[in-house]
């Protein structure tokens, strides 16, 4: 019996400990109406399967996810969204359904579509709902404060729950015990309900006049029952009613650990600790669970009260699934507080922190006695006595008593033969050996007493197996067990000077290396290190030789599979590879959530320990290192701080393991943490389009989008205007939410996680192409371990209309319909094609023919043009010689005029077939011209025995024509009338205006046989020779082609009217109005011709004087024999005729005769006329000789050769020897006038004489160089010729053919001319002086000369002038 005493009381004060332990740590985290609770009246609290935290207050409903409140009321912005604001109570269904008791009515709100609604239930109305209950089974209760109701949600229907005909009043608590059983508390008592049997159980006051207001079955399946007046009561047999066990706890008794307040708001089990939760009206109290026994005993936690409570009524408590327990209060809001226990040992040294102020531990070491070495901030040594609870400063112990001070004590280590050696931060290192006299046992050994270590700061120290020390300073030093060391001065390696670098850590590894970590130069490896310096072979891993990630090294550890670990500042984890020698970044292998690792242990199962910069991390490395997982612990899980200091941790033999840090030290046992698998539930909470959240939108719209509620929706879909969104999110953790980090990943858009902390739990995008995205959310809790769960949503972005698949569909049939198209436009233009080739290859062997039949007329008519030109010419002869027989000769010149026309009409083909025919249009009288064609046809209509009659009307029609052209047109319409009628038939010839002045229309009638239709559609084509044989005609079938083209050309219109037997006309419409012509068609200077151009040529020879015979030279250049000699004969009466066949031949004839005109031939063998021409016009000595060029070409592009090559006139053979002789005449005459009208000039004007440009030089040049000698009288002319450049006879030839002047008086001419000018200038000058001033050196003879050329004497010239003054 007195043993089970004791262990009954020792056990209680354990508990009474563990109580008041947890008393003194309990801090409690508030929510509140500044936090966004719309009141602090807060009813109750529930956690649903999702892990949102539902409150309910007097004021609304609120879900919270860890970060924010979403509330749930009626008001002006959602009228009518719940029954009544005042919320008494919540449930949820498997279905995702909160069911929401008020003050009037039941709402459900559908979690998984976000829509809620009234039930509407007749029952509920005006009626308090008091509590709900779903069961496991599916059952629906609602207490309300007057029935207990069943509710059907599937027809919205209830009951009233009667059982054996008892009715249940005014339900305050329902609750569902873990055998399924329902018990309810009401004013009137506690009742039990058991579904499985359809039961009903009414149970005994527990206290006299007791309400059950509260329910709660512990985790020894005991049940508690909260009064409302009456404390708490707990029934040890609850389903035993006659033989109930029940222990009651009033207030008052138990004193200040007794209950303090009889009404008993809310019931919770705290179940990691197995504390039984009392929510009171004066705040919350707390007991103790056992397994055998109920203690009475609480610890009451009340306003104004150490410890206290921030609100007395706790109206709500429950234990969420992470362990915090949740108060809610009635005016002080929502209350949280962790009730875990730590998983690490802290001891925060608050004892040496009250002494020292300050409680860092810099460095740490368990002795082999149990006791820790501490190196606390800058205060030195501090002991730790574990077992007596003691600590112990150096100044208080007499080994180190004697120092009167210690710095920072940088690392402390323990050597094999049991010294204990210390490196400080300023005053070298100190050594403890305890075997020494107490005076004897410290020592402290700096740069003064100690050479070689040169440095007062010592940052770490090891012992090697040869037992040597090394210290690393700032430099490194090594010393034997008898301190003779040596420092490694200028130590470079590797072209790295590290002689003054800090060595911070230093490592041996397997009798082969040392590792020496520097604070900016990254590790050095040392071999051989067990001899002196020289035999030492060193290599470098630093960041600029690309083997290590950080030049600063915090610590080196080998593991007990030899494996080289290096922690470093900025690079966090790196493991040595011994095959590629370098290091290798763990922390970019496994996204570590550090980069600064400070400190490496290693537990008994292999698994790494480390001090970091963001807690402490948990390692496990696995033989694939991709493989490796970890876990980080931060202050959440107990530790003193998130960072801890370099070097600063332990293992003891036993296991247990010391890491030290700004905040005091941790420590434990690795084999025996409960490392809890938070496997963190994400949420997403809301889904944002420009910013507005689902919930806003309407329902038509919420629906496209998802008609599931963001949390609950696998796929969202937005169209294509909706493409600015975000996705908010929660952990739901509500230990250490702000801890929480989260990454994101977007398929399709994304290329790798993005993460984001607590305060930015959303991922936003904006402007997404339309298509399929799949989103994955995961998070890392306050441990930073990634969860496994990954969260997706499948985010389909709609394309717009045009780019919709029945848009594309649409576009196919389109693009489907035009390549059909395509194709069968190009079957049928293939078709096409190839007839259209068909008719190509014979137009072109139709045209082939008739440019063969073109080019053989072309070259006939040049042929023929120099026989006819000799006909003419004889035949010109004749008519001189035997002048009695005009008759004939009369018909011998229609015919040969009729062949020049056909031989002209055939080159106008030419032209048109070539492209080359050109208008030339000037103003004349048309009828006049149309009238004396008609006069020329008349002998042919003579001969036909055809009457012919011209009919004008007006008589006088003017306008702007081409004489040629129309020429031509006349022609050929007359020709073909009378050629095709009958004896005795007539032709009609009308002119007139058309519907205006600016047109005339021209018909030519006939009363012949007519033209078929057939005959009508061919009649215009090219070769067509109609019926000429029928009629004993000749034809060649192009002269109603050329008059079309001709027509045409002349911007007018033909056409024909003709019926078999009926005769044919033809009507010619001609604009002649100046606005229809372009001005490079226009001659205004032109007059056209009125008379036939033979008649009009003839006339003018015929008024011209005859020259005396044999006075002009004329070189003759034609290689026709024939020509050649009709042509010499008809000349030679007039003219000194030479002779050449060809250019060459001419060029010897004017080098060595006088010439003074040439007529020249073009197409000629060896020099042709132009070549010709232009050797002569380029030459100083001949070009003054005037060219008339002869040639059967009449192109305007021949034309303009010749006159380009410096030709001074062109005849178009066949040419009439009168207008050869009419231009021989007017070019020799022209050098005549210009003769005279130099010797007329008193001053040298070249624009008023018609010179070449070479001859213009030359006249300037002889003028310049007379005028240059003017006052010389001893200039003559062998020094002209000199001056001139040129030889006499050049110089005489060019003279006398430009002036008519000699030599001699050309410079007489100049210096007489000059005399004048001087006079009219000063008319009172002396003859003697005038005639020396002007290069006579004989008064008298100047005088005469001046007479013979003037016609007056000087001074006769001079009293002129003085009289006109």
């Amino acid at each position: 019996m007195s043993r089970r005493f004791f262990i009954l009381t020792a056990i209680l004060f354990l508990s009474f400990l563990a109580v008041a332990a947890q008393k003194q740590t309990m801090e409690f985290k508030a929510l509140t109406a500044l936090n966004g609770l719309p009141t602090n009246e807060v009813r109750r609290l529930y956690q649903d399967r999702e892990g949102y935290l539902w409150i309910a207050t007097t004021d609304g409903l609120c879900s919270f996810d860890g970060y924010q409140i979403k509330t749930y009321k009626s008001n002006m912005y959602s009228p009518g969204l719940i029954s009544n604001n005042n919320i008494r109570c919540v449930a949820e269904d498997t279905y995702h359904h909160i069911y929401i008791g008020t003050n009037s009515g039941l709402n459900i709100l559908d979690k998984q579509t976000g829509k809620m609604r009234n039930t509407g239930n007749k029952e509920f109305l005006n009626n308090v709902i008091t509590a709900i209950l779903v069961t496991h089974s599916g059952m629906v209760l609602i207490g309300t404060d007057t029935e207990l109701f069943r509710y059907y949600p599937e027809n919205n229907t209830c009951t009233v729950c009667s059982w054996g005909g008892r009715r249940t009043r005014q339900a305050q608590h329902l609750y569902e015990d873990s055998k399924g059983q329902v018990w309810i508390g009401t004013f009137n008592g506690l009742f039990r309900f058991d579904p499985q049997r359809n039961l009903f159980y009414a149970y005994p006051q527990l206290i006299n006049q007791s309400s059950a207001h509260i329910i709660l079955e512990d985790s020894y399946h005991r049940l508690w029952v909260g009064s409302f007046r009456a404390g708490l009561s707990v029934i040890e047999n609850p389903y035993d009613i006659d033989h109930l066990k029940v222990h009651s706890f009033v207030a008052g008794n138990g004193g200040g650990n007794g209950l303090p307040d009889n009404v008993v708001y809310s019931l919770a089990e705290d179940k990691t600790n197995h504390t039984l939760w009392v929510g009171t009206r004066s705040g919350v109290s707390l007991q103790p669970l056992f397994k055998d026994r109920i203690t009475g005993t609480f610890t009451n936690y009340l306003p104004g009260k150490e410890p206290n409570i921030p609100f007395d009524e706790v109206d709500a408590l429950i234990q969420d699934r992470q362990g915090t327990i949740w108060l809610g209060t009635l005016g002080g809001g929502v209350y949280s507080i962790n009730t875990r226990q730590p998983m690490f040992g802290l001891n925060s040294l608050p004892e040496v922190r009250k002494e020292l102020t300050s409680n860092s531990v810099r460095s740490m070491m368990i002795n082999t006695d149990g006791k820790i070495w501490l190196g606390i901030g800058s205060y030195g040594l501090v002991i730790q006595d574990r077992k007596a609870g003691t600590y112990t400063h150096f100044s208080k112990m007499p080994a180190f008593s004697k120092f009167g001070s210690m710095p920072t004590l940088n690392t402390i280590v323990r050597l094999r033969d049991g010294r204990i050696l210390m490196g400080s931060f300023t005053t070298g290192y100190y050594e403890y050996d305890e075997r020494k006299p107490m005076g004897e046992r410290a020592q402290n050994y700096n740069q003064n007493n100690t050479p070689w270590l040169m440095n007062a700061r010592v940052f770490s120290i090891i012992e090697d197996r040869y037992g040597n020390c090394w210290f690393g300073t700032r430099g490194l030093r090594r010393c034997d067990s008898k301190r003779r060391g040596f420092a490694f001065s200028k130590f470079i390696v590797e072209g790295t000077d590290v002689t003054n670098n800090a060595f911070q850590c230093l490592k041996e590894q397997d009798g082969r290396y040392i590792w020496a970590g520097t604070s900016d130069a990254g590790l050095v490896r040392i071999a051989n290190y067990g001899g002196t310096r020289e035999r030492m072979q060193f290599r470098l891993y630093s960041r600029g030789n690309g083997k290590l990630n950080s030049n600063d090294v915090q610590c080196i550890f080998v593991d007990s599979k030899d494996r080289l670990w290096v922690g470093t500042a900025g690079g966090g984890l790196n493991l040595y590879d011994k095959e590629k020698d370098c290091f290798v970044s763990m922390n970019k292998l496994l996204d570590l959530p550090c980069d600064g690792v400070f400190s490496i242990l290693e537990d008994e199962e292999g698994h790494l320990w480390m001090g970091t910069n963001a807690g402490l991390l948990f390692l496990r490395v696995q033989p694939r290192l991709e493989d490796s997982s970890f876990r980080m612990y931060t202050i959440s899980s107990g530790l003193q701080d998130n960072i801890f200091m370099r070097g600063c941790a332990f293992k003891a033999p036993d296991g247990e393991m010391f890491f030290g840090g700004h905040r005091g030290y941790n420590y434990f046992y690795p084999s025996k943490l409960k490392r809890m698998n938070q496997n963190s539930k994400i949420s997403i909470t809301d889904i944002k389009i420009y910013n507005e959240s689902w919930d806003a939108f309407p329902m038509d719209v919420r629906d496209k989008i998802s008609k599931l509620a963001p949390d609950f929706t696998d796929k969202i879909v937005l169209n294509y205007k909706q493409n600015n969104f975000s996705i908010e999110f929660s952990a739901m953790n509500f230990m250490n939410p702000m801890q929480n980090k989260y990454a994101f990943r977007l398929d399709g858009y994304d290329h790798d996680w993005q993460t984001t902390d607590a305060t930015h739990r959303f991922a936003y995008y904006n402007n997404l192409k339309s298509g399929t995205y799949v989103f994955h959310l995961k998070v890392m809790d306050e441990n930073g371990t990634w969860s496994k769960n990954v969260r997706t949503i499948e985010v389909v972005i709609l394309p717009p209309f045009w780019m919709t698949w029945w848009a594309y569909v649409f576009y196919v049939l389109i693009i489907a319909g035009v390549v059909y198209a395509i194709w069968r436009q190009g079957k049928i233009r293939m078709k096409q094609r190839n007839k259209y080739h068909l008719l190509k290859v014979e137009k072109a062997k139709v045209e082939e023919l008739n440019h063969t039949k073109l080019q053989f007329f072309t070259n006939i008519t040049h042929e023929l043009l120099t026989p006819l030109t000799i006909i003419s010419a004889t035949m010109d002869e004749l008519k001189k010689e035997v002048p009695g027989h005009q008759d004939l000769y009369e018909i011998m010149s229609i015919h040969i005029g009729r062949l020049m026309r056909l031989i002209q009409q055939i080159l106008e083909f030419r032209k048109s077939e070539s492209g080359n025919l050109r208008l030339r249009v000037s103003p004349g009288n048309i009828a006049t011209f149309v009238k004396n064609e008609a006069e020329s046809f008349a002998p042919l209509i003579r001969k036909r025995k055809l009457h012919f009659s011209v009919l004008c009307n007006p008589e006088d029609i003017t306008g702007y024509y081409d004489s040629d052209k129309l020429d031509k047109i006349i022609y050929n319409l007359l020709s073909n009338a009378a050629k095709y009628n009958k004896e005795g038939g007539f032709v009609q010839l009308n002119l007139s205006y058309g519907k205006d002045r600016d047109f005339i229309e021209l018909s030519v009638k006939d009363n012949g046989e007519g033209i078929s239709e057939e005959g009508r559609k061919n009649l215009f084509k090219r070769f067509y020779e109609g019926d000429y044989r029928r009629f004993n005609t000749i034809g060649t079938g192009i002269g109603l082609s050329l008059t079309r083209d001709l027509v045409e050309l002349h911007g007018g219109t033909i056409r024909v009217e003709s019926a078999l037997g009926e005769g044919t006309t033809f009507f010619v419409t001609l604009p002649v109005g100046r606005d229809y012509f372009k001005s490079e068609e226009i001659d205004e200077q032109t007059v056209p011709v009125q008379k036939t151009i033979t008649d009009i040529i003839e006339a003018d020879a015929a008024d011209m004087p005859r020259q005396p015979e044999n006075e002009h030279t004329v070189l003759l250049v034609e290689d026709n024999e024939d020509l050649l000699q009709v042509m010499l004969k008809l000349l030679g009466r007039d003219y000194k005729v030479l002779r050449a066949t060809n250019g060459k031949e001419g060029i010897d004839v004017i080098e060595n005769e006088d010439v003074d005109i040439i007529v020249s031939d073009v197409m000629m063998p060896e020099m042709d006329g132009i070549e010709f021409t232009r050797y002569v016009k380029n030459n100083i000595d001949y070009s003054h000789i005037p060219i008339i060029l002869l040639t059967a070409k009449n192109k305007e592009e021949d034309r303009a050769e010749a006159y380009e090559s410096g030709a001074d006139a062109f005849i178009t053979k066949p040419f009439n020897l009168t207008v050869l002789h009419a231009r021989i005449r007017n070019l020799l005459k022209k050098k005549e006038r210009t003769a005279r009208d130099f010797k007329n000039q008193l001053v040298f004007e070249m624009k008023e004489l018609d010179y070449t440009s070479m001859d213009e030089q030359f006249m300037q040049k002889a003028v310049d160089c007379v005028n240059k000698h003017l006052d010389d009288s001893e200039f003559d002319v062998p020094q002209f010729i000199d001056e001139m450049g040129t030889s006499k006879t050049t110089l005489y030839k060019k003279l006398k053919s430009l002036t008519g002047l000699s030599t001699s008086s050309f410079i007489r001419n100049i210096r007489l001319k000059a005399a004048c000018r001087v006079m009219e200038e000063n008319p009172a000058i002396r003859i003697s002086d005038l005639a020396y001033e002007v290069g006579f050196n004989d008064p008298k003879y100047f005088s005469l000369c001046f007479k013979k050329e003037f016609g007056m004497l000087p001074t006769d010239y001079c009293e002129r002038f003085s009289k006109e003054e």
